[in-house]
């Protein structure tokens, strides 16, 4: 009886590796639930980089600092002022 017992919980594919196993594979389907709305978001922005000029812009101005032919970007640094101390 014991080493029934012992073979159900500890024997291959036994209790204790059945367990592992439920646990893997709710891992790996937490998993290939994330991945596929990742797919789903990059599906989603490749039909609106087809059709959507306004997201087009969105990318091209944010993303790759692009600018339209008539727009000029004036970049300003900050001036320290000099100390009290300094002569």
């Amino acid at each position: 009886m014991v080493i029934l017992a012992f073979l159900i919980l500890y024997g291959k594919n036994g209790y204790l590796d059945q367990r592992q196993l439920n646990a893997e594979e709710q891992l790996m389907i937490n998993e290939s639930r994330m991945i596929e709305a990742e797919n789903q978001d990059v599906e989603l922005k490749i039909e609106r980089l087809k059709s959507d000029l306004s997201y087009i812009e969105h990318i091209a101005r944010h993303e790759l600092g692009m600018l339209a032919e008539d727009e000029l970007v004036f970049r300003f640094q900050d001036v320290k002022q000099p100390s009290e101390n300094t002569p």
